[in-house]
């Protein structure tokens, strides 16, 4: 698969860099293969990144039924809860209740999806 990627219109605040980067020539216009620019941190008002690039990789399943190995979407949102709680324990704060809430509803949604798609017969199929 050739790889063309393209900056996300994304930006993480305080930042007006784009540091995420996607494959859109996935067949889907992007949403199987991101790079991320690593941050450094925090300093002088500024969000400093690196032009180290970290590739976040995600399952697909192209048509013709082959597999690229990846992470799941539910994985990432359960790494991103377990980081909240870790760093909200050691820095309370009621920003850390909302987004681990947030997250929380993410997951029910998935979980949600995927119990449609079982009870429907299309969960590992190619359909909606």
């Amino acid at each position: 698969m050739e790889d063309n990627y393209v900056y996300l219109d994304a930006y993480v605040y305080p930042s007006d860099m784009q540091t995420i980067m996607v494959n859109d020539n996935d067949g889907y216009g992007g949403a199987h293969q991101y790079i991320c620019f690593a941050s450094q941190g925090f300093k002088d008002g500024q969000a400093i990144y690196s032009d180290t690039e970290i590739a976040v990789d995600f399952v697909q399943k192209l048509e013709d039924g082959t597999i690229y190995e990846g992470l799941q979407s539910e994985q990432l949102a359960y790494i991103l809860r377990h980081r909240a709680i870790q760093l909200g324990n050691k820095y309370p704060h009621e920003w850390t209740t909302k987004m681990i809430e947030g997250l929380d509803m993410f997951l029910q949604a998935c979980r949600d999806r995927v119990e449609s798609r079982i009870n429907r017969g299309v969960m590992g199929e190619l359909k909606d």
